[in-house]
């Protein structure tokens, strides 16, 4: 038996531009992150089985393949080329296959989409569905619960290009103990955290690192919110990346605010070589943190509480959200000051949406506040069009201020205070730097840099931020990095285009 699985790319530009790495001068798409839903899933068939993997943000889908089936992971920025991608094969008689996150959240919008639905976490039914694929044929569904993390194999990352991805990822947990009315983690994952053993954690870390990558995601939707368990498992990475012989890598996770009040923990994530994480602090209004259930967020100075964690070693990038409740349009330029005034370079800057399953989604429904017309009941997910009827302001105006708030931000005047904010709060590395991964010959920073050449405030902005560089050398490559980040959006916002046919959109580098 062929099986063909397949990772859809997103169905928002946003979602591409923040996956895909900059393709100037590149002859073949290159990802910022490796697509470790596929690779995952790959490693619960029998080893016997012909199988091809397919991140679409890499390759385009090959509908000539001649697999039997067709295995598709769809999460929510994935849903309309999912679905367009198992009308396609079931056209041609092929047995298709839809799973993921939002297969489960929402199982309503694939029935009759496709010839088995997997709904809720693989790995409980992975050898149920094993013993009917290759016996006597597929149910209609399955209905998986929580997985046991101790039990799940390696990832089949030697069926995958990693030549063509920068970063790696290992999920080191699953679950979220906290409530935030907007988030959808809890209603798939659950509220407890299940943590992968540590000694597994390593295993997968060795196969990445002898793939040959150099970063790696710890994909944990918040790493060190049990402290105990994080410094256990950043004791054990830091022996392994500290290994004679062993080149650094480099890790980025996912955290809250509330690590700040643990000194220990960022010492360790820096030992450990753990220096970028992403953090939602999504606002500084205590009003709007309170109705959402952001409550890891309140009752702190959250421009302290950054600034704690760079001095701990770890460097930030940073979600915004406009759109709440008790937003007015004053809300674009007070969270505009906020990000200002925070030790951070990038932000992902988004309106306000309720994902399907979230209390929020209940909320508006109840509330006659959700927007379900035409295509927006699939449209959850850009960062500009809401599904909500927002409170204080239009839609329209909604994703206008929030178009102005990320342009605001990425002016390069103002990125200018917030790399000096950045350099003067970010603690020095414990390990030696790490070496870029070139997935390239033809590194795209460098193009980026010769591309905004004409650009007389970037390229103030670019000798501001290697005058810092040589004023504090050893965060060399965390300054680099935010720089390439930034510069890639930056052009982007600006519609800055490679005069180069057949090139994706740019993204993010080390350096």
């Amino acid at each position: 038996m062929r099986v063909y699985l397949i990772a859809p790319k997103p169905d928002f530009d946003s979602e591409e531009k923040n996956t895909v790495l900059n393709t100037i001068g590149f002859k073949t798409p290159q990802v910022m992150v490796a697509a470790a839903s596929v690779a995952s899933i790959a490693a619960w068939f029998p080893k016997e089985t012909d199988l091809r993997l397919c991140d679409e943000l890499i390759d385009p889908v090959d509908f000539d393949d001649p697999a039997d089936v067709i295995g598709i992971s769809i999460n929510v920025a994935q849903v309309k080329r999912g679905l367009e991608l198992a009308a396609l094969f079931r056209a041609q008689g092929k047995t298709v296959v839809l799973g993921g996150a939002h297969v489960s959240l929402a199982p309503h919008i694939f029935e009759g989409h496709a010839d088995c639905l997997i709904k809720g976490e693989f790995e409980p039914v992975a050898q149920a569905f094993m013993d009917d694929l290759f016996g006597d044929g597929l149910k209609p569904s399955y209905s998986g619960g929580k997985a046991d993390m101790s039990t799940q194999p390696i990832p089949r990352w030697d069926l995958y290009p990693n030549h063509r991805a920068l970063s790696g990822v290992v999920q080191t947990s699953r679950g979220c103990p906290f409530s935030c009315n907007f988030c959808d983690v809890i209603q798939y994952l659950g509220r407890v955290q299940r943590h992968k053993p540590d000694e597994n954690v390593i295993a997968e870390i060795q196969v990445l690192y002898d793939h040959g990558y150099r970063e790696i995601q710890l994909s944990d939707d918040n790493f060190t919110v049990y402290r105990s368990r994080a410094k256990q498992l950043l004791r054990a990475i830091a022996v392994w990346n500290s290994a004679p012989g062993r080149e650094t890598v480099g890790f980025n996770t996912q955290l809250s605010v509330d690590v700040a009040r643990d000194p220990e923990v960022l010492e360790l994530c820096n030992k450990a070589g753990l220096r970028r994480a992403f953090i939602g602090l999504e606002t500084d209004n205590e009003d709007a943190l309170k109705d959402s259930g952001k409550r890891q967020n309140m009752k702190v100075n959250l421009i302290e509480e950054t600034t704690k964690i760079l001095h701990g070693g770890v460097a930030l990038r940073s979600g915004l959200i406009v759109g709440f409740d008790h937003d007015t349009l004053a809300c674009f330029e007070r969270q505009f000051s906020f990000a200002q005034a925070l030790p951070i370079v990038g932000y992902n800057v988004t309106v306000l949406v309720a994902p399907y399953s979230t209390p929020l989604y209940d909320e508006m429904k109840a509330a006659g506040r959700l927007i379900e017309d035409g295509d927006d009941v699939l449209a959850v997910g850009g960062d500009s069009i809401t599904n909500i009827a927002p409170a204080n302001m239009t839609r329209a105006q909604l994703a206008e201020g929030r178009d102005w708030l990320k342009s605001s931000i990425l002016a390069p005047e103002n990125a200018a205070i917030r790399f000096e904010h950045f350099a003067r709060a970010l603690a020095s590395p414990v390990l030696p730097p790490l070496k870029v991964r070139a997935t390239n010959a033809h590194h795209p920073f460098m193009e980026l840099i010769a591309l905004l050449a004409s650009d007389k405030q970037a390229r103030r902005l670019i000798d501001l931020v290697r005058d810092l560089e040589r004023t504090r050398p050893e965060i060399g490559p965390d300054l680099m990095a935010a720089l390439a980040n930034y510069l890639n959006e930056y052009a982007t916002d600006r519609g800055i285009r490679p005069n180069v046919s057949n090139h994706r959109p740019a993204e993010a580098l080390s350096a």
